[in-house]
């Protein structure tokens, strides 16, 4: 049996070497599994301590090749559907609190409804800090189920909030659960898929832009039928529901996906309990894939057993440091070392180029909330100012700018390809095209020309978290790839945090925080034109 040539790694950790052996020839030499290491750009590998031991390493090789070997099945497309929900439920309740903002500043007379943002994004980087760190104790599988239900229970409970405080405190909670979402799904999906087919993790920021399209739909209805039409002493609980009925039925979608996860039967995933040392159950679950999909797999503890003994390892002997609680916690601390944050800036051409993908992440992380945090606000300023300002037309103009940026995530799969635009172009032509689109927003005096302008933004807007999500990876070589990954999601969410906090003191009855958003959408455009890379065509390291 001969593996595909160039295959890549399940993980993300990019090419991998072909190992010319049948499954029958145990043996894994420690030359097949350094290939894994190997860049192109550069940088000194010695200076990368690893993560993983050697034994890891070879077993996770085997594995990798057991995977595409096994092929793509049903249970891995089912996988693929259960993990997108964390790119749905992400964006959906990022859009659910965007939606409430008005009711709820309305009713609770709230002054700097942007603080309603600010523990939201509060929650999100607690979430998206700790839950991939978590993962690595309790499981990806218990991580994968607890996200979802926290989200769902704080919605839930949200819906009957007597003040601002109690929504805010809850709006935090939501934030935390959703923000683990997608690195915990992320990794659930990668260790279960052959590499083969690694390239759908680009396509499932579809699931992103559909939650933000489904979230606007169930809101529009409720929140302008059921809603005061304005702030005073006439906003009251009981002719003030709409929120209410909101966080209710996304409480419940958000209950229902956990259910449809929970009954689903996902296993633990083979390469987490590799690295627990549980090779046995491991090779299991292998099987357990290979019979729901209706086939078998070569793959037995032989292969593993026989790369103890060629190491000289006992049975029951930690083939890798990751077996342990403290070595768990070394290992993720190891990520972060400063040994692999200097690998990043090795060389002037690598460190400009972190540098730069760090105010992208930045920047951007500051520009999208600052203008998709408020949108139910900025449109019934529009409407206001138009002469037409009821909520009907609000939040359905609202939900025509979600459904426009769909198409997005499909186009920029091709975009990224095309031989004269590639990765650094389209990133170029999305934000400048944000950009453009907010400052003409300003100066919409029309409807036509608010549902336009919205839409164009929508689509745009997607368009540049789609390309950041696959490009940033491709970016970076694999054994500094989490490295790279955790510091500009880091800088990501705390950008993201200081944007509502801006928001709250320069105001949202006025274009101010557009004008701003505007600006760092154009700066970043020109960034994307002076990146040192450009990826198109190349298998990432």
């Amino acid at each position: 049996m001969e593996p595909p040539q160039g295959h890549k790694d399940a993980d993300g950790a990019g090419a991998m070497p072909t190992i010319h052996k049948s499954p029958t020839d145990l043996s894994v030499t420690k030359g097949d599994i350094e290939q894994v290491d190997r860049d192109n750009k550069g940088i000194d590998m010695n200076a990368i301590p690893s993560g993983v031991g050697e034994a890891y390493e070879r077993k996770v090789a085997i594995m990798n090749q057991a995977l595409v070997d096994l092929g793509m099945g049903g249970f891995q497309w089912k996988i693929f559907a259960l993990t997108g929900f964390g790119w749905f439920v992400d964006n959906f309740w990022m859009q659910a609190i965007t939606i409430i903002s008005a009711p709820v500043r309305n009713e609770f007379a709230v002054k700097r409804i942007a603080f309603l943002t600010v523990a939201k994004y509060a929650g999100l980087v607690v979430g998206s800090t700790v839950w991939p760190m978590t993962a690595d104790f309790i499981g990806r599988r218990l991580a994968f189920n607890i996200t979802l239900l926290l989200s769902s229970v704080s919605g839930l409970v949200g819906a009957g909030s007597p003040n601002f405080v109690a929504i805010a405190t809850l709006c935090a909670f939501i934030g935390m659960g959703t923000g683990g979402n997608q690195p915990v799904d992320s990794a659930i999906f990668l260790e279960f898929i052959p590499a083969t087919h690694q390239y759908l993790l680009t396509m499932q920021s579809a699931f992103w832009s559909v939650g933000q399209a489904v979230a606007a739909l169930i809101g529009w209805p409720l929140i302008a039928n059921y809603s005061c039409p304005s702030a005073g002493s006439d906003c009251r609980f009981d002719n003030n529901l709409g929120w209410r009925y909101t966080f209710w039925a996304f409480g419940g979608l958000t209950l229902a996906m956990f259910l449809l996860r929970l009954f689903f039967r996902v296993y633990e995933t083979p390469k987490y309990l590799l690295s627990k040392g549980y090779d046995e159950q491991a090779v299991g679950v292998i099987h357990k894939i290979a019979a729901r999909n209706g086939k078998t797999s070569w793959l037995t503890i032989s292969h593993f057993e026989a790369v103890d003994a060629e190491l000289n390892l006992q049975p029951g002997q930690e083939s890798a440091p990751a077996h342990t609680r403290k070595n768990i916690i070394r290992s993720n601390l190891d990520k972060i070392t400063p040994s692999k944050i200097r690998v990043l800036f090795s060389t002037p051409r690598i460190a400009l180029s972190t540098t730069l993908m760090i105010f992208l992440w930045c920047s951007i992380g500051m520009a999208y909330p600052l203008y998709n945090s408020f949108i139910p606000i900025y449109l019934e300023n529009k409407g206001v100012s138009q002469g037409g300002s009821s909520l009907s037309i609000t939040y359905r103009n609202y939900a025509i700018q979600a459904v426009c940026g769909i198409p997005a995530s499909l186009l920029g799969g091709f975009t990224v390809d095309l031989k004269g635009i590639g990765r650094k172009g389209t990133g170029t032509i999305a934000c400048l095209g944000t950009g453009v689109f907010l400052f003409l927003f300003t100066r919409a005096t029309s409807e036509a020309g608010v549902i336009g302008f919205t839409c164009a933004i929508a689509f745009f807007q997607n368009l540049v978290y789609g390309l950041l999500y696959s490009y940033t990876p491709e970016l970076f070589p694999a054994p500094v790839r989490g490295t790279a990954n955790g510091l500009v999601a880091m800088f990501n969410r705390l950008s993201g945090l200081m944007a509502p906090i801006i928001a709250a003191y320069v105001g949202i009855d006025n274009d101010y925080p557009v004008w701003i958003s505007a600006a760092l959408f154009v700066v970043a455009g020109l960034v994307f034109l002076v990146l040192p890379y450009e990826t198109r065509g190349k298998a990432a390291a």
